[in-house]
């Protein structure tokens, strides 16, 4: 159960982002096995990652501070109980760690087994990291083959070899310390736990990936993109590339002389098909001014896939909108890759395709909003290490 057997309990999810912190607050009732959303918070950071590190910390955490009392309004402070905080690539250290043993004769396979690889792929992080204030958040079992088998559930199985493939992800102790305060200062004895987006991700949509397939996720945050590579099931690298949403909206906010508030309003009007034709036509030629310049980044990705001669490859956009059409014409494999454009296929999955999941759906109508819905849907899926 994920949470105690009353009528309904509420739960929240953040996106601890590059260009906002934001929030969405969801109930679920007893029963009901499908969790209902309420409401969606955000707060535009004060300085930008790029131009002030120092000042984007500090906004970091006050916006999120924000937020929690934006919730606290909303709920007459009756704070949820449940906190699921999805932080971005620059916040964390991510890193696949494969296992292998091979045993003279066939022996019971134990989730002791189970718990030193894991441990030794803790060890193997921690040395890289080299530095002893960070906190391992989330061990992910992702594939596990059995005398060359793969098997969902490895535990009992008896075999000779074993072959595991574990997502590790460890963030700094002061960070998640003051997240943990600023919840705990407004709900005693929360069940707070930190996840990634790639993870989440690859949760909810892992029985989709046809197993002959390379994929690529890609998550356009604020400030940055993530590219996740996935090969047989398994996510192998995350690419971070220095573009995002908020590139459009300062777009929009000069073109208009609006603010980012306003400009993301008029943005999510934009991809929600509710502005005229003369205001639609004159906001798309700002977004692909803004998006021209992201193909040559985006190069980076297709050096990638052409390096482990990725073929079948399987691209998706994680969000909604119109201005998604402008962003995949601009990062089209150019023909330095012929052989990737030809054997591309590209979807655009937006929040909405998952809307039959909830009792009541709303308020997700940002580009960026894939990750918070991600959260919510893999909880129950999830085995992620609390903090």
């Amino acid at each position: 159960m994920l949470f105690p057997t009353h009528k309904k309990q509420l739960g929240a999810v953040f996106d601890i982002g590059t260009a906002s912190v934001s929030a969405t607050v969801f109930e679920l009732l007893q029963g009901a096995g499908k969790p209902g959303i309420l409401k969606t918070f955000r707060r535009f950071h004060k300085a930008s990652l790029q131009k002030d590190a120092l000042h984007f910390s500090k906004s970091t955490v006050s916006q999120f501070s924000a937020v929690i009392k934006d919730i606290a309004a909303f709920t007459n402070n009756r704070m949820p109980q449940l906190y699921v905080l999805g932080l971005s690539s620059i916040f964390y250290l991510g890193k696949t760690e494969r296992f292998f043993v091979e045993h003279k004769k066939p022996v019971p396979f134990k989730q002791a087994d189970i718990d030193e690889f894991i441990q030794s792929g803790k060890q193997n992080l921690f040395s890289e990291l080299k530095r002893g204030d960070v906190v391992i958040f989330e061990t992910m079992l992702m594939k596990s083959l059995l005398n060359g088998y793969p098997v969902l559930d490895p535990i009992g199985r008896i075999s000779q070899s074993v072959e595991l493939w574990v997502r590790l992800a460890a963030t700094s102790a002061e960070l998640s310390g003051k997240f943990t305060d600023i919840i705990e200062s407004a709900q005693r004895n929360a069940d707070i736990r930190f996840a990634t987006f790639p993870t989440a991700a690859w949760i909810l949509m892992k029985d989709a990936f046809p197993p002959e397939h390379n994929v690529l996720l890609v998550d356009i945050g604020g400030e940055l993109t993530e590219v996740t590579f996935i090969t047989n099931g398994i996510i192998t690298e995350v690419l971070t590339l220095p573009f995002g949403v908020l590139n459009i909206l300062l777009r929009i906010s000069e073109a208009e002389h609006i603010d980012l508030e306003n400009a993301y309003a008029l943005l999510r009007s934009y991809t929600g098909g509710a502005l005229s034709k003369e205001a639609e036509d004159h906001l798309k030629t700002v977004i692909k001014k803004e998006a021209k310049g992201w193909g040559e980044i985006f190069e980076r990705v297709w050096q990638r896939a052409s390096r482990d001669f990725m073929s079948n490859i399987q691209l998706y956009f994680l969000g909604g909108g119109a201005f998604v059409e402008e962003i995949k014409t601009a990062i089209t494999p150019p023909l330095l890759h012929p052989e990737i454009a030809k054997e591309l296929k590209v979807s655009v999955i937006s929040p909405d395709t998952y809307k039959d999941r909830f009792t009541s759906y709303c308020c997700l109508e940002g580009p960026g909003d894939f990750g918070l819905l991600s959260l919510m849907l893999q909880l129950e899926k999830a085995t992620m290490k609390n903090i």
